[in-house]
């Protein structure tokens, strides 16, 4: 009999072993999108055994004896008293009590500061007042635009999850952002969101974490745009070693200044290619009266621009050329070696730089994102400042890709 009890044991444990290989087994909750199936969460469980507030994470009463209640707070029953050691796992968070599963039909709220995890440590627990400050947050950068979830058409799971978490029904609003796949970085803002309603805010701050680089990526390419807009609308054009700022070049357009100077007249009729020295002092007032930006010199304009605005020290006093942007004094190289662009750690704001080669001249631009097919989004001063497609037959030119020192400083500063 003994034997038989085993055998029909081991079926059973070979069974749902098979099943969980499967990916089958009750309460795991697959998760689509371009994340990765490691990082799953749901609104009870999850895959990370390393986070002892996790589904299945294990804990034990630390203190001598302790009230186990009906819900998370002590104007709830009392279901039992169990005493340091009695161990189960956690179900559930919320205002600093744990739902655990104590076996045995019990399931109930202990106070977090009483249990503790394997290594006699409190589990841990996000704080709700910070993540409402991160949801705050994000809101005032991207409540208009990536996380305006109004923006769906009303048969779209996610403006359903959305109606669902206005009208109050969390768990709704959970499930159908979860099985939303086409906007991976808000379905799982909004699953986030509905966790932290919850109370779970372990697991909400989990999915934030997640999606914080792309949310911030997002919020930096809307600044970068706000100061790029101003030379875009006022068609700045190309002037080969322009780098007028907007109000100078807006006054010697009012003037009726010449607009605009390419590179071949700038050596025949300016500078002495033997000497590197203007032709002469009447030459040079001649060139300082033309009106316009090369693309080194709007790169530099555009950055300095967001760093005023973050209250940040630009690096560059004066200016450089596309070859000083990648010497090193003024940036750091990202990616190195990383052939074509763009490389895994670009981020907007940062430097795409080519070389043409010797005795020829680079080109410098600003990275902005890459849009569903593939292509690479700059802005750029082509004949006039634009926003562009950084065109492939370009890619054997690619020097490299260039953070500005401070761009990180700055970004921190400005995603508050």
């Amino acid at each position: 009999m003994e034997h038989r009890r085993q055998a029909v044991f081991l079926k059973k444990v070979y069974f749902w072993a098979f099943i969980a290989v499967l990916g089958l087994a009750p309460g795991l909750e697959a998760q689509s999108g371009t994340f990765g199936e490691d990082t799953t969460v749901g609104p009870t469980t999850s895959t990370s055994s390393s986070d002892p507030l996790a589904d299945g994470g294990t804990v034990a009463i630390n203190a001598s004896m302790v009230n186990v209640r009906s819900g998370p707070g002590t104007g709830y029953s009392i279901l039992k008293t169990l005493p340091r050691g009695t161990s189960g796992r956690i179900l559930a968070e919320q205002n600093g009590w744990f739902q655990i599963d104590f076996g045995n039909g019990l399931k109930g709220w202990v106070r977090g500061d009483l249990v503790s995890n394997r290594a006699g440590a409190p589990p841990t627990q996000a704080n709700s007042a910070a993540l409402s400050k991160e949801f705050a947050r994000w809101e005032r950068h991207l409540g208009a635009s990536l996380l305006n979830f109004d923006r769906f058409p009303p048969y779209w799971q996610l403006s359903r999850a959305w109606t669902a978490f206005q009208n109050g029904d969390f768990k709704g609003a959970y499930d159908l952002a979860q099985a939303s796949t086409s906007n991976p970085v808000e379905s799982r803002y909004m699953m986030a969101k509905a966790l932290w309603k919850l109370g779970q805010t372990g697991e909400a701050k989990k999915l934030l974490d997640q999606i914080r680089k792309p949310l911030e990526d997002a919020a930096m390419l809307q600044i970068l745009d706000r100061q790029a807009k101003p030379y875009i609308d006022e068609k700045v054009v190309f002037k080969f070693g322009g780098f007028d700022d907007l109000p100078t070049y807006v006054a010697k357009r009012q003037r009726g200044n010449r607009l605009g100077l390419d590179s071949s007249e700038y050596y025949e009729d300016f500078v002495d290619i033997k000497t590197w020295q203007w032709k002469s002092q009447e030459k040079y007032k001649e060139f300082q009266k033309i009106g316009g930006l090369d693309c080194s010199g709007y790169v530099q304009r555009v950055q300095a621009d967001i760093f005023a605005a973050a209250g940040v020290p630009y690096p560059i006093s004066g200016r450089t050329s596309t070859s000083g942007l990648w010497s090193g004094k003024y940036t750091t190289p990202i990616n190195p070696g990383v052939k074509p662009p763009p490389p895994p750690d670009i981020r907007p704001g940062d430097m795409i730089l080519l070389d043409y080669g010797h005795n020829r001249y680079g080109h410098s631009m600003i990275y902005r994102g890459v849009d569903a097919k593939g292509n690479i989004l700059v802005t750029q001063m082509g004949d006039t400042a634009e926003n562009a497609i950084l065109p492939p037959e370009k890619f054997e030119f690619y020097k490299g890709t260039y953070r500005m020192k401070g761009m990180d400083q700055a970004r921190q500063r400005l995603l508050v």
